[in-house]
This record gives structure tokens, C-alpha cells and sequence, in this order.
């Protein structure tokens, strides 16, 4: 569902799905690919979200993507846990498209605003 939610938007956001947590650590780590969001559901295959998460909190690679922990829990020690471990965001299932794209608006928001100056006015004119 998070997929299609997101395929909808105007914006054509690149999606690269995985099918559990290992499949999605190696994504993570091949050098050749850049991620500035990811999605990670809490009760995912293994490993878990939480543990995913800390992985890339760990990585001197990583640590700098967003991510976005989506859960069904809401509960207080789930979203402390999420909070410990890095991640600034947080979706309670079921996900609604407005949310996810309310959610969307607010990480490219933060992406443009931590640009370098040169990325934020990159027009080019020719000579």
C-alpha cells in the first residue's frame, strides 16, 4: 500500500522495494546507490525494523538518510525505541494517503533546507 501511495505522486519519487531486512540492508549498502528516504516497517522480516534501523545508525555510510519507522504499535515503549535509535519520523498503519503524503511534503522540505547553496540554485545559463 506505502508503494502505491507513494508511486501516486506528482513528484516521481524513485521506489526501490525489498522483501525483508536483509534484502533491504544490502540495498542500503551497495555504494553505487543513493537513498534519502527510507521506509522501514517495525514488524518487518528479519531484521526487524528496529534492528535495520540501528544498522544504519551505525554506519558512517547510512547515518545521515531519513527514515521513516512505519508501525501498527503506538505504543509509548515502541515509539521510544524508535526515537532512541535515530529515527525523526514515524507512521502508525494503516497509512492514508494523506499522511504519507503530508509525510512526503515534509522530508523534501528538510532535504532542500539542508542542501549546500550551490545545490539550492543550480540553474545553468549558457555563455
Amino acid at each position: 500500500m506505502l508503494k502505491t501511495i507513494i508511486a501516486s505522486e506528482p513528484d516521481q519519487h524513485q521506489i526501490t522495494e525489498a522483501v525483508d531486512g536483509n534484502e533491504a540492508w544490502s540495498l542500503l549498502n551497495n555504494t553505487s546507490r543513493y537513498f534519502d528516504v527510507v521506509f522501514l516497517d517495525v514488524s518487518m522480516p528479519p531484521p526487524d525494523g528496529l534492528k535495520l534501523l540501528g544498522l544504519i545508525r551505525e554506519s558512517p555510510l547510512l547515518r545521515s538518510v531519513r527514515v521513516v519507522m512505519c508501525t501498527a504499535a503506538s505504543d509509548k515503549v515502541t515509539v521510544e525505541n524508535v526515537i532512541q535509535l535515530g529515527a525523526r519520523h514515524f507512521v502508525v498503519k494503516p497509512a492514508t494517503p494523506p499522511l504519507i503524503q503530508n509525510k512526503l511534503k515534509q522530508l523534501q522540505a528538510e532535504i532542500a533546507e539542508e542542501a549546500p547553496e550551490s545545490a539550492k540554485f543550480s540553474s545553468f545559463r549558457p555563455a
